[in-house]
């Protein structure tokens, strides 16, 4: 990807995985149960042909494979990003983390205010209200249950900081080498403990760092262009064939890098230009947004149709006629958000932060840190 450029397949593809999030849990919020019977076992265990394509649909819309590209794609993006600025180590990690905090921070508690609210009007405002803190301070994820991978984010900052120093100092032996001491390090059981999902995803970002650097560009040269298809169903459906294993979440990060490497080097054929298309440059845009607004629905819809045994005894056909609305609802939220709130925090983290860019590179344009 040329320098200072914006990749807008990538973009495309955040959209899309978000609303993915969204479908996943509307159809899974309708039965919670079906996350033992159908989501966690191989779609070789289903049983009867309503779970079978149950299964299916989940393989399509699976929350955790939209997280994992999430990731991934953060990884890439922010390593680009860092790649840009060459500034000393202490103003370039300060301006990251300030950066990092104003890009993500703000629409997280304006969202998690909205949770609350949407508890409140749930009739479970008291049963919630003493979790708000501790969910904002992201200890706690009770009342916006999305935000743990916010969690990730943040405690993936010093990980992206430490890959970059070490890459510019090692190459990609330094990204290798800064994984090797983080993941060691978090194996230790008080951090295994408290940073489950961080240790869980760490490999994520460690993929995402090595997407921009000659390891990233090998994959791109030598894969051709109609890889495309076999690297996303591959993806989509590692985990649900291969059972919840380590070498099956392995190969389904694995398979998310190729699939964003490809996005990243222009070489994913007729994928990459429907990802290209206004429509996903427009969810693209809000994907952040629509990622955490979605939820204040999901307990609008969960709370007012509970108990209703139709719903419950037809949770795939229900979760997908459900999930329009919702979709629509997150949406417009979203676009508001996007424009009022997300646009502005950005262009403030970046204000205070003209001292972490080279003044050469000032005013150029640069990747969104997302």
């Amino acid at each position: 990807m040329p320098e200072g450029t914006r990749n807008t397949q990538m973009d495309g593809l955040r959209g899309y995985a978000a609303i993915a999030v969204v479908v996943f849990h509307s159809i899974l919020d309708r039965d919670p149960t079906q996350n033992q019977r159908i989501v966690r076992p191989t779609i070789q265990e289903a049983h009867g042909l309503y779970d079978v394509v149950t299964k299916l649909v989940f393989m399509v819309v699976s929350g955790e494979t939209a997280v994992v590209l999430f990731f991934v794609l953060s990884g890439a993006v922010l390593f680009e990003s860092l790649k840009q600025r060459h500034a000393d180590p202490v103003a370039t990690a300060v301006g990251f983390s300030v950066r990092r905090f104003f890009r993500l921070y703000p629409t997280f508690f304006v969202s998690l205010v909205g949770c609350l609210a949407a508890f409140a009007v749930a009739g479970a405002y008291s049963s919630q209200a003493g979790h708000f803190w501790p969910n904002a301070a992201l200890y706690d994820f009770s009342v916006l249950g999305a935000s743990w991978t916010l969690q990730v984010e943040f405690l993936a900052v010093p990980f992206i900081l430490v890959g970059y120093w070490s890459y510019r100092r090692f190459g990609v032996v330094g990204i290798a080498l800064a994984y090797a001491i983080f993941a060691t390090v978090l194996c230790a059981p008080w951090l295994r403990t408290h940073f489950v999902y961080y240790q869980r995803f760490l490999s994520c970002f460690a993929l995402g760092l090595l997407i921009p650097t000659c390891v990233g560009a090998e994959v791109a040269k030598r894969l051709p262009a109609m890889a495309w298809p076999a690297v996303l169903v591959g993806m989509l459906a590692s985990r649900h064939t291969m059972g919840l294993h380590w070498w099956s979440m392995d190969t389904e990060q694995v398979l998310a890098a190729i699939l964003v490497t490809l996005l990243f080097y222009r070489r994913a054929g007729g994928l990459g230009r429907f990802f290209d298309r206004g429509v996903s440059q427009y969810l693209g845009r809000m994907s952040y947004s629509l990622y955490l607004f979605n939820v204040i629905y999901l307990i609008l819809v969960d709370h007012w149709t509970h108990g209703q045994s139709v719903v419950r005894g037809h949770p795939l056909e229900w979760g997908i006629l459900l999930a329009i609305p919702i979709v629509a609802a997150a949406i417009a939220t979203a676009h508001i958000a996007e424009i009022g709130l997300e646009r502005p925090s950005i262009a403030l983290g970046r204000r205070l932060t003209q001292f972490s860019v080279r003044p050469e590179r000032r005013g150029e344009h640069t990747p969104v840190l997302s």
